[in-house]
């Protein structure tokens, strides 16, 4: 009995090219090229790119460098995309900074703690107990001042690094988001960093500023 040729067997480019046809769709040259692959080749590849991830999940258990530089690039890789995407768009309208007072870190801290010594709460007493909670108050105070010179709310990025720069305080962007918030909302009419706070001669005696959603003492990790 005669052996059937492989020549008479439809291979991958016949199928391919079957389905160029009147009203198929035509494939392109990544999928035919993915349907011209070895099987056996296919298979390598997945079993590469698998032993990859798992080498790389545990590389990132055991070394928290390796771990740090894999994030940095995610963040990067985030970056390039939303400038991506933000081409073309209308910018957005820069935020408006909290109007603050002129004091130097010690004054910010002193006005701070005699604000908190007024309030009642369970809170005010709380960080009046932690002096490491105030001074990192006092230090977001003197760079958020500093970087809304011009009128324009200061960014977590830029209150982060000269956090960082003039006081060596590390802190993470919820951490700085915190920072912030807080730092405006002691400095609304009442907080212990209005404006006008030193003029009243009269604190609030609440044990936080008024602001609407904003919380007066939010809890700040350890450095």
């Amino acid at each position: 009995m005669d052996r059937p040729d492989a020549s008479d067997a439809p291979d991958a480019a016949d199928a391919a090219a079957d389905t160029s046809g009147a009203g198929a769709p035509r494939l392109t040259a990544e999928e035919l090229a993915f349907l011209l692959r070895d099987p056996e080749q296919r298979a390598r590849e997945e079993e590469r790119a698998a032993r990859s991830n798992r080498n790389r999940t545990e590389r990132r258990a055991s070394d928290p460098a390796y771990a740090d530089r894999l994030r940095a690039g995610d963040r990067e890789r985030q970056r390039r995309r939303r400038r991506r995407e933000a081409i073309g768009r209308p910018e957005q309208p820069e935020e408006e900074a909290v109007p603050l007072p002129d004091l130097t870190v010690d004054q910010a801290a002193s006005r701070l703690a005699d604000h908190l010594r007024r309030g009642g709460t369970a809170q005010a007493a709380q960080l009046r107990s932690r002096p490491d909670r105030i001074a990192a108050y006092a230090e977001a105070f003197a760079v958020y001042r500093m970087l809304s010179a011009a009128g324009v709310r200061p960014t977590r990025g830029a209150l982060a690094a000269l956090l960082k720069s003039h006081f060596g305080r590390i802190a993470t962007p919820s951490q700085v988001q915190k920072l912030r918030d807080h730092v405006e909302s002691f400095a609304m009419p009442g907080g212990p960093w209005s404006p006008t706070a030193g003029m009243s001669g009269k604190a609030d005696t609440d044990g936080h500023a008024p602001g609407g959603d904003r919380p007066g003492i939010p809890p700040l990790p350890r450095r």
